[in-house]
């Protein structure tokens, strides 16, 4: 029997070569092997790697068995010809007899399993070809399994086959590379490739890993055709020469189309049954991929479409953008009748098309995208032709936290007053009082404003305006969160949720659920917000859209819960998640997933990387023309809490001092309406820095008076913290009651599930030394090294008085410094000190 991974026994042949840059695909070739079925089926487009899984797959038998693989190339050979290939193979004479019989003679008895391989099996054989193997499979020989690739599902009996349980069938989507694949492929073939360039040849070949080699072979610097096109020569051979002129023409037509279905394609080819056209493309396999589940919608690969969208004329694919256009606006589909009409290069159509957009569009989806990529290529004197325009506008910039373009837009309102009715100019200035009001709420430097102009919108918003309405509701809520006044945010969300209910609104549900948890974290009402999290997500998964914004908020949220609960796994997974989601619908809200990335990197010890994401989080900003002081706040509170745990508090004080400047006297900023304890959370930091360069009594007057605000303000969490620090100086002012408020504080954090304090802040005794009943921040071991280390011994001293290595006292190093958030040694033995884990 062969060993493990052995080539099994092939006759005369060898099995093909695999190609250079194999990526296996190991998972595939289980799901290949998990069903004995009689007739494996791979069908997909050319290029989707088919052959190569089949030879994966029989290069992975460990039994014995007799592999025959005939390559048909794809040409309509007769069921002589396969017979003459076949005997060839088997070095044996084709018996007289008919076709079908002859075929079964050839392969029965052969006293081993025998696996069959028609490789590239052809798309048009003659009907006798057809019913030769049909009957092969109908009579099932015992000992024989069928591999087939195919570009064309073939006119077998599949319907008997599947019923009975021998048919497994792989098509292009099963076969496409996953993501960690297709970057194996590139690391191969051209490592050097920049980060960019991987992620718009994914967004291009979707797993298409004929479309990833044949692009890096033409940018290789090796490459003597220097910038020779040939994703275009392999498409002329291996899909265009097996169309006929009619299909090949429509399929340069669709690709210059967004998505197409066999209505659209009815429609743009009305005399030549264009619907017949579209499903004979489909059946050749001619790159025509799925975009839901139902069959209904596809669009060609795009790499495929960028290599074809030449074949027609500039003036040709104008009047098929304008058709598709028509035809798209009479179905309803406003968002992809804008896009052809732009390609049409009609804005008029477009800008008068994106006035019909409902109430809710801009939260679902990618549509935020969507909005700020058309006003890019729209005239701005016809984004500002009409106050449904303006005020569409507006709103987008208002979410996408970009103030200042949307202050302009809302100020142009006014050139439309006053209007030709009494009715409809109080209609204008209520939206126009709306758009102001969340401006405001959103600039944070007038509270009073803000919630003068919401109220004042929400009594003449018609209730037909219920878009607004829910706006304003939201804003006052979350300005009475930022403003010290929480118990005033639950009415108004209460009746801004009974609006977006009756108006069966799932989007601005979720939205608003979005407040709630927001409320129910500062009250630390943890297990209630997780809940109510988990119905939000229930709620997004009833609509049938994949609504980006929402999930990718949702998501960022659920990772500020697994970062309290100290589950950093789990947290790093929803944010790459919600990053990935905010990044393609371009919202700001991208910004929390930056902070959380942030301080997980700080909590793990890896500072620099900590830095990196902060970095990238105002780069993004900048790149996204977000108002500044929208984000630069949290940043820099972010950045001072990775330097806290570095124990670097020298550099904090400067940066909260100036910061708190913002939030005193008589023209105080309110706190940001993201995040509403920033003011109050750098208070923490700045007593915390006063406590650590020696001025103990400055740091327990701000904590004490910081304490009972928070308790006033119910944020129970953020009290927690505040209890730890003070307890923390009163250590270091020898106060009796220190180790009492430490427990107090610890033991409500544990009730609340705060798992993260628990860890920063271990339990200490009256005399200040670390309760071991309750388990503490450092192994017996690493204590015994910091101790040593406050000593001033070196780190071969300290191998040789504990009897270990230099190697292992290193690494005792490095976990101390990790646990205690710091990067050096005399870091460490100041912040153990501080913790009450050094005498």
């Amino acid at each position: 029997m062969p060993r493990h991974g052995q080539t099994p026994h092939v006759l005369p042949s060898r099995l093909p070569r695999l190609p250079p840059a194999h990526v296996p695909r190991p998972r595939l070739v289980e799901h290949l092997a998990a069903q004995d079925a009689q007739l494996r089926l791979l069908c997909a487009p050319a290029g989707f790697g088919k052959s190569v899984l089949i030879n994966e797959f029989l290069r992975a038998q460990t039994e014995p068995v007799l592999v025959i693989w005939l390559n048909l190339a794809g040409q309509a050979l007769t069921p002589e010809q396969l017979l003459a290939q076949l005997a060839a193979e088997l070095a044996e004479n084709v018996p007289a007899l008919p076709a079908a019989q002859a075929l079964q003679q050839l392969l029965a008895h052969r006293g081993e399993p025998v696996w069959l391989v028609l490789d590239d099996y052809p798309g048009h054989p003659p009907a006798g070809l057809d019913d030769c193997i049909d009957q092969l499979l109908a009579r099932a020989l015992p000992d024989l399994r069928l591999l087939v690739s195919v570009r064309q599902r073939p006119a077998w009996n599949l319907p008997r086959l599947l019923l009975a349980g021998e048919l497994l069938e792989l098509d292009a989507t099963q076969l496409a590379f996953d993501r960690q694949q297709h970057e194996q492929l590139v690391e191969q073939l051209a490592p050097r490739t920049s980060a960019a360039l991987r992620e718009e040849l994914w967004q291009e070949t979707e797993g298409w890993c004929a479309g990833v080699r044949l692009h890096l072979s033409a940018k290789a610097p090796t490459s003597a055709s220097g910038n020779h096109c040939w994703l275009r020569d392999y498409l002329d051979h291996e899909l265009l020469n097996r169309l006929s002129p009619e299909e090949a023409n429509c399929l340069f037509a669709l690709a210059h189309l967004p998505k197409v279905s066999a209505e659209l394609c009815q429609h743009l080819w009305e005399d030549s049954d264009g619907a017949g056209l579209f499903e004979r493309l489909l059946a050749r396999q001619a790159f025509c991929m799925p975009l839901d589940e139902h069959g209904t919608w596809y669009r060609v690969l795009p790499a495929v479409a960028r290599a074809l969208r030449h074949r027609i004329s500039e003036a040709a694919a104008t009047r098929l953008h304008l058709s598709a256009c028509r035809m798209f606006i009479a179905a309803g589909q406003v968002e992809d009748a804008i896009e052809q009409a732009l390609c049409a290069g009609q804005p008029e159509a477009a800008a008068n098309y994106l006035e019909r957009l409902g109430q809710e569009w801009l939260t679902g989806e990618q549509h935020l995208a969507h909005l700020l990529a058309w006003r890019a290529r729209l005239p701005a004197a016809l984004l500002e032709s009409t106050p449904r325009l303006l005020s569409l506008n507006a709103w987008g910039l208002l979410i996408s936290w970009r103030l200042d373009e949307a202050e302009a837009c809302i100020a142009k309102l006014g050139h439309f007053l006053p209007q030709p009715t009494a009715l409809r100019n109080r209609k204008l200035l209520a939206n126009w009082q709306a758009l102001h009001g969340v401006l405001t709420a959103l600039r944070g430097q007038s509270v009073a404003n803000a919630q003068l102009h919401c109220r004042e919108a929400l009594e003449y918003l018609p209730e037909h305006d219920w878009m607004p309405i829910l706006f304003c509701y939201s804003s006052l809520a979350r300005v009475a969160m930022a403003s010290g006044a929480p118990e005033e945010a639950q009415p108004h969300l209460h009746k801004a949720l009974e609006i977006a209910r009756r108006q069966g609104s799932l989007l601005f549900e979720v939205l608003l659920n979005l407040d709630r948890i927001r409320l129910l974290l500062l009250r630390g009402e943890f297990g209630r917000a997780q809940t109510l999290l988990e119905q939000s997500f229930a709620l997004i998964g009833r609509r049938k859209q994949v609504d980006s914004l929402m999930l990718g908020r949702l998501h960022l949220i659920q990772a500020e819960l697994h970062l309290i609960a100290d589950r950093p796994d789990e947290a790093e997974r929803a944010l790459r998640t919600g990053l990935e989601q905010a990044h393609e619908c371009q919202d700001p809200f991208a910004l929390h997933g930056f902070l959380g990335l942030a301080e997980l990197r700080a909590r793990r010890g890896q500072f620099d990387e900590a830095y990196q994401e902060l970095r990238e989080a105002e780069r993004q900003m900048h790149c996204r023309q977000v108002w500044r002081y929208a984000y630069s706040g949290v940043l820099n509170l972010q950045g001072m809490r990775v330097l806290a745990r570095q124990g670097r508090w020298e550099r904090i004080e400067p940066v909260a001092l100036r910061i708190q400047r913002y939030f005193e006297g008589d023209c105080r900023w309110m706190a940001p309406l993201d995040y509403p304890t920033l003011p109050l959370r750098n208070q923490l930091l700045l007593a915390r820095a006063q406590l650590e360069s020696g001025r103990a009594e400055e740091a327990e007057v701000m904590l004490q008076t910081l304490l009972e605000h928070c308790q006033a303000l119910q944020f129970v969490p953020l009290a927690c913290e505040v209890q730890l620090a003070l307890a923390t100086t009163w250590h270091a002012l020898g106060h009796a009651e220190a180790s009492q408020l430490q427990r107090q504080a610890l033991e409500q954090a544990e009730r609340l599930g705060m798992q993260c304090l628990l860890r920063d802040y271990p339990r200490c005794d009256s005399a200040g030394s670390v309760d071991n009943d309750q388990g503490s921040l450092l192994s017996q071991r690493e204590r015994a090294v910091l101790q040593l280390l406050a000593e001033g011994f070196s780190n071969q001293e300290i191998g040789g008085y504990l009897f270990i290595s230099v190697n292992t006292v290193k690494t005792h190093t490095k976990k101390i410094n990790s646990k205690l958030g710091v990067k050096r040694r005399t870091q460490a033995v100041m912040r153990a000190k501080t913790l009450g884990l050094l005498v």
